[in-house]
């Protein structure tokens, strides 16, 4: 679904929203009208609602704030108003849409939060240790027979008692292991944390002793077995710095050879002195990070390969750095700049209630309400009516092709709920819409998962439409989702699309407004990045008779690949290039410069003055601003079209 529809409206979507200010507008204006469109009335207490979404709950509510929402507030009526004109919300595309969104809205209010707020009290309490562990997992085939599923367990079985009994556990993985780590690292996971595993996974890793191997428990994987190697204080997050040679599996033993040569020549630098920064910003090949120092994002445990963790975690102090170790992404230096203390509950608490919501561990939530629906419901089983539909199935519902028996009475009730019966035949008419062709496994399985989704369904269908009783926001988040989608498909077609295909009007606005879009002085050639001043000095010589960047190259980089580094053939602006910052440009060889310890040459073959950007450089740029101006002239038309009228008295009364 794409929520990302809603997120131009002013009005933030979310069932969390406290209405501690609604509940304080005064009783006597609530239901007033405040604001009328085109004969359609807005009461104060709906849009009291709507401003106390979207306004700053540390700011009190001033005239002045109110008088400013009330312009976007305008905004946002006239483009609705045309959209209803218009017919977008009776449209196919909005009805198959709008049911999504809302079947959505409707699962975020069939969660227990108590049960929610133990998951995420849990969470923040396993996000305290870093565990270090192994794993072998015995897949099988989630559509196969009852025997496969044992045949799995059983080998599980095996594998956790050859392991009690001192058995290598990277070997057995080897062995054993289905899971694309067995047979590459022995089932070695690395260090890891809260979220980084499936549910179960997890809770067995955070409940198996150090040294200890868990008993085989099962996933949507299969049958895992995981060994805990050790339990480690979690340091929150670490902060490092990088420099890579890279290395590929593709690349030759030759560049392989001289991948491995740079890293220890760069850190036999390191030991002389040199800082790391200087050094990242000159040699590291990780591009995105060179002109940062090798600087990487914070991160925890479980981001990163453990070839490359591992080393950065065991770091002791800032400013400490590894020596060039091997890992998945090449040859690295590391060097640790900033550890933090992990957080607190309340600084860390809505984070966790985003990734529970988001995580399996979520299905537990559910499961308790569901569960609270039957004994509000009075729901009931009858085991006889239940057990008995197995006779009347056979191996025709695999291939889709079983008939509901007529012969057969099939009135036996199955449950009752909400003072309604179910019957065998209620379940058969339902089982037999459902069938689709699957390639093999046990009908017996299929009648069981389909019987559970069947009571499921209708039980949470039937929670979902006390909904309008029970929960008074979910009318208006409705309304919500309902102007968000035919908001956002109209100005889709009147600003966001138009800017796009546009192309006369596109390029009529960038012609009127071409100033705003130019190169800053560039020039065109070639950058020489030289170890040292005396480098620089010979590339330069060289550069004064001719030679061409081959011959240079051959000549200076016979001690070291890292002596010279070539950018060639570009264009640049100053500001392009951090080696190039203030510096103004003239055609010919430069003189040395010092740029942050790399010693700089350019050889400029032309310097191009200031100039317009072509259309085709800054379309992206050029259309954003183009759906500015089309928005403005849109809103123009709906302003002279629709007329907003306030209920001046009432809206004066708003501020408590």
């Amino acid at each position: 679904m794409k929520f990302k529809k809603l997120l131009f409206i002013p009005l933030a979507i979310s069932v969390l929203v406290t209405t501690a200010q609604t509940e304080e507008l005064k009783p006597e204006i609530a239901k007033q009208w405040l604001v009328a469109v085109e004969g359609d009335t807005i009461n104060a207490e709906d849009f009291w609602y709507v401003y106390n979404k979207n306004a700053d709950p540390n700011k009190i509510v001033t005239q002045d704030s109110l008088n400013s929402y009330r312009k976007l507030y305008d905004k946002f009526l006239l483009k609705v108003q045309e959209a209803k004109s218009l017919g977008y919300d009776t449209t196919s595309k909005f009805i198959k849409e709008f049911t999504g969104y809302k079947n959505q809205l409707a699962e975020s209010y069939l969660k227990d939060k108590s049960v929610t707020n133990n998951l995420v009290k849990e969470a923040y309490e396993r996000s305290k240790l870093d565990i270090e562990a192994s794993h072998i997992l015995i897949g099988f085939n989630s559509n196969g027979l009852p025997a496969d599923t044992i045949s799995a367990y059983k080998t599980a079985e095996l594998v956790k008692e050859l392991a009690d009994k001192g058995t290598d556990f990277a070997e057995l993985a080897k062995k054993y292991s289905t899971g694309p780590s067995g047979k590459s690292t022995g089932g070695y996971l690395g260090y890891f944390s809260v979220f980084r595993m499936v549910y179960p996974f997890e809770s067995a890793a955070y409940n198996t002793e150090v040294g200890s191997v868990s008993h085989p428990f099962r996933t949507q994987f299969g049958y895992h077995i995981v060994k805990v190697h050790s339990k480690r204080k979690a340091g929150g997050e670490i902060k490092v710095a990088h420099i890579i040679a890279r290395e590929t599996k593709e690349m030759s033993l030759e560049k392989k050879a001289i991948a491995k040569k740079n890293i220890f020549e760069i850190y036999q630098k390191l030991q002389n002195g040199e800082s790391f920064n200087s050094l990242a910003r000159k040699f590291s090949e990780d591009m995105l990070t060179a002109s940062k120092g090798g600087d990487l994002p914070p991160f925890r445990a479980g981001k990163y390969d453990p070839s490359f963790e591992n080393p950065a975690f065991d770091l002791d102090s800032n400013g400490d750095y590894t020596k060039p170790i091997k890992t998945v992404y090449g040859w690295q230096i590391i060097q640790r700049l900033d550890r933090s203390n992990p957080k607190s509950f309340e600084e860390v608490k809505l984070d966790l209630k985003t990734k529970v919501a988001r995580s399996d561990r979520a299905e537990l939530s559910k499961t308790y309400v569901l569960n609270r629906i039957k004994t509000d419901y009075n729901f009931k089983e009858f085991r006889a009516g239940i057990d008995g539909f197995y006779s009347l199935c056979d191996s025709t519902l695999i291939t889709a092709t079983w008939k509901v028996p007529r012969e057969v009475n099939l009135k036996e009730k199955m449950f009752e709920f909400n003072g309604e019966t179910f019957t065998q035949l209620d379940f058969a008419n339902y089982l037999r819409e459902t069938l689709v062709p699957k390639r093999g496994g046990d009908y017996r399985r299929l009648v069981t998962y389909t019987y559970d989704k069947w009571v499921e369904s209708l039980l949470r269908d039937h929670e979902k439409s006390q909904l309008y009783i029970k929960e008074p926001n979910y009318i208006r988040l409705l309304k919500e989702y309902r102007e968000g989608i035919i908001l956002f498909d109209l100005s889709s077609e009147k600003v966001w699309n138009k800017s796009v295909t546009d192309t006369l009007g596109l390029r009529t606005f960038h012609e009127s407004n071409k100033n705003i879009w130019q190169w800053d002085e560039r020039m065109s050639g070639t950058i020489y990045k030289c170890v040292n001043a005396e480098t620089a000095k010979m590339v330069r010589k060289y550069l004064k008779k001719g030679k061409d960047d081959a011959f240079i190259i051959e000549k200076i980089n016979i001690s070291s690949q890292l002596n010279l580094r070539v950018d060639d053939d570009k264009k640049y602006q100053a500001k392009d290039r951090n080696e190039l910052e203030g510096k103004t440009f003239k055609k010919g060889i430069s003189k040395v410069y010092e740029k942050e310890g790399s010693f700089i040459v350019l050889k400029v073959d032309e310097v191009i003055p200031v100039t317009n950007k072509r259309l085709s450089e800054v379309r992206g740029s050029v259309a954003a601003r183009y759906q500015g101006f089309l928005m403005n002239e849109w809103l123009e038309e709906l302003r002279i079209k629709y007329k907003i009228v306030y209920n001046e008295e009432v809206f004066k009364q708003l501020i408590p």
